[in-house]
């Protein structure tokens, strides 16, 4: 997730939490398959897909902009969807990312910034461990940071989700993920290391590692290193650290004239996915996968629909590279789903005017000033608006509430071996029951 400046302020979402509830239980109504799914077996295998900051709303904008009104796009037509509470334990209300994947990786509630961990603070087994048990490979990929509070929360328990070099430590400790993909290499290199991607953002870009080289440590245990797309193209596994360009597709806002297509460090997700999916696919055991757009969340945080809508391009890519893969491999349970919702995002009319509040809206973390502020006359901001939907000459806009996570529920879609499990209202706990259940053959 993006650094982001706290605010304090918030305005009440009654009204569109309440909207967003009622199309929730439609689409469970309409979506909802009362078939079975897969009974799973020893070698299920099983990938958790995290679109973070992902509320309905978010997911509507995506398939209006990118599909249209008659094709479903690719995460909304797996065939089993439900609903996912969001709420972390302690005594606030509104989780953040890394008590929202501990309950999926754990099964138990959390306190906000514990990554792995129960509210005791003990070390339990995470879906990875659990994985890594049974024999079958592990990944965690993510289009930013891999040592961010999502994948940490599977593979880097701590109690300070900030620790980034302690969770990138544990990480690869005895060889416990054996796919790590993403960006920032900053906290795999110690400070004057400048690392394999150049810092072109030095404040940015600069390494800040606090465990040592931890890429040679890797490199010492076996890992093969890649950092731009002819390394990762070169990967053969069974382990490797692959770390590139960090959120690529976004850098523009922080870097200006930046293209990303033209730098070699930017590898794709849906590549890094296809060739985790290679190497795993040689375990007959199966695999454990978590992966993550952490540049969905971000962009929710700056109130950035364009960057919605694009992150949700590469969730949807990659959806439909695991699909491929399960034409001839079934036997895989896949789960998409989100942490929370970001922004407090709405869908409205082009007549509408939008909030013209400084509290409501972020200051990013590359400026000193609100950058996405309606006008004196609640004009919409060039990031909110105004979005066509696919094939039609209707157009929207989108407004928000606050810069950072709202509490509402979360849908979650599925398809494979107990899918069926997610169908209806749940804690975001039982997404590790049903995960676990299928990693070890359960019905």
């Amino acid at each position: 997730m993006s650094v982001m400046q706290r605010f304090t302020a918030r305005k009440s979402v009654a009204v569109a939490a309440a909207a967003a509830l009622v199309l929730a239980l439609v689409m469970l109504i309409a979506r909802g398959d009362s078939s079975k799914a897969d009974t799973p077996t020893a070698g299920t295998s099983v990938i958790i897909l995290s679109g973070d900051g992902m509320g309905i709303q978010q997911r509507t904008a995506i398939q209006y902009a990118l599909y249209g009104l008659k094709e479903r796009q690719p995460m909304d037509a797996l065939p089993y969807t439900g609903f996912l509470d969001t709420i972390s334990a302690g005594p606030i209300a509104v989780t953040d990312s890394a008590a929202g994947a501990t309950a999926w990786a754990i099964g138990k509630k959390t306190i906000n910034g514990y990554t792995g961990l129960g509210p005791d603070k003990k070390r339990v087994p995470t879906l990875l461990d659990i994985a890594k048990q049974q024999g079958k490979t592990t990944a965690l990929i993510n289009d930013h940071d891999v040592t961010n509070a999502t994948l940490a929360s599977f593979g880097g328990p701590v109690i300070n989700r900030d620790w980034k070099s302690t969770i990138a430590k544990k990480e690869i400790y005895n060889d416990k993920v054996d796919i790590l993909m993403g960006g920032n290499e900053a906290y795999w290199y110690p400070k004057g290391n400048p690392g394999k991607i150049p810092n072109t953002v030095p404040e940015e870009d600069a390494s800040e590692g606090t465990q040592g080289n931890l890429v040679q440590k890797a490199i010492d245990q076996g890992y093969q290193y890649a950092y731009d797309r002819k390394t990762v193209s070169e990967l053969t596994g069974p382990k490797v650290l692959a770390l590139v360009q960090d959120s690529a597709k976004r850098r523009w806002e922080v870097e200006k004239g930046y293209k990303y297509k033209k730098d070699p460090h930017y590898v794709p997700v849906v590549d890094m996915v296809k060739k985790a999916l290679d190497i795993a696919d040689d375990n007959p055991n199966g695999f454990f996968f978590a992966m993550e757009s952490d540049d969905l969340d971000s962009a929710g945080h700056e109130h950035d629909v364009r960057n919605v809508i694009q992150s949700g391009q590469t969730i949807n890519q990659v959806v439909e590279a695991i699909q491929e893969y399960r034409q001839t491999n079934p036997n895989v349970l896949l789960i998409v789903l989100a942490d929370h919702e970001t922004g407090g995002m709405t869908i409205e009319p082009m007549g509408e005017t939008n909030t013209n509040s400084d509290g409501d809206d972020p200051i990013p973390y590359w400026s000193n000033k609100a950058l996405n502020n309606a006008g004196p006359k609640g004009q919409v901001p060039t990031r909110s608006g105004p979005v066509t939907i696919k094939g039609t000459n209707r157009k929207f806009k989108v407004d928000w509430t606050t810069p950072e996570h709202t509490g509402g529920m979360v849908p979650v879609t599925a398809v494979g071996p107990l899918a069926d499990d997610l169908v209806g209202v749940h804690h975001n706990t039982w997404v590790f029951d049903v995960a676990k259940r299928a990693l070890l053959g359960q019905e």
